[in-house]
């Protein structure tokens, strides 16, 4: 499984950022692309929707279970960027629409460094320790560990 982090390029300039942890801990297993609207990322292009599933808010009928695609899914994409970021992301590349997204439920946020605009928010950092427990990577705790030293 490789996590793909598609980073608003403000996330790269701010010290609060915690896609820069989720890359630490997992190296290899984690690419960090620089979102452009104008110029998309080749390598997230390449993807395959049927093996790439885009962690995203959707409509019912575009929701996957992760516990479904756990053996067929090779790629995760998390876009990596304020709420107001994603959704501009979201909205300015079509090409995210053609993958299964999965949209994590039920889990609140404890990150402290910012403000989280929608209750229902988590930071990347959440959702790459979240996707980790659920494949049950050797990672998931360093990761947790990371996270929590990183946000006291």
């Amino acid at each position: 499984m490789k996590i793909w982090l598609l980073t608003h390029s403000e996330e790269l300039k701010k010290p609060s950022g915690t896609g820069k942890i989720v890359k630490e801990t997992i190296e290899s297993e984690c690419e960090i692309i620089v979102w452009s609207r104008v110029d998309p990322s080749t390598a997230v292009l390449a993807l395959s929707p049927a093996n790439t599933v885009l962690v995203y808010p959707c409509k019912n009928e575009q929701q996957t279970s992760l516990t479904d695609l756990t053996p067929t899914v090779d790629n995760i994409i998390i876009i990596d960027g304020t709420w107001q970021q994603a959704k501009k992301i979201y909205n300015q590349s079509p090409y995210l629409k053609a993958f299964a997204h999965y949209e994590i439920k039920g889990i609140k946020s404890l990150y402290q460094k910012r403000r989280n605009q929608k209750d229902i928010g988590l930071c990347t950092a959440e959702v790459a320790i979240h996707l980790l427990t659920e494949y049950k990577h050797p990672a998931a705790s360093s990761l947790l560990e990371k996270f929590t030293e990183f946000n006291q």
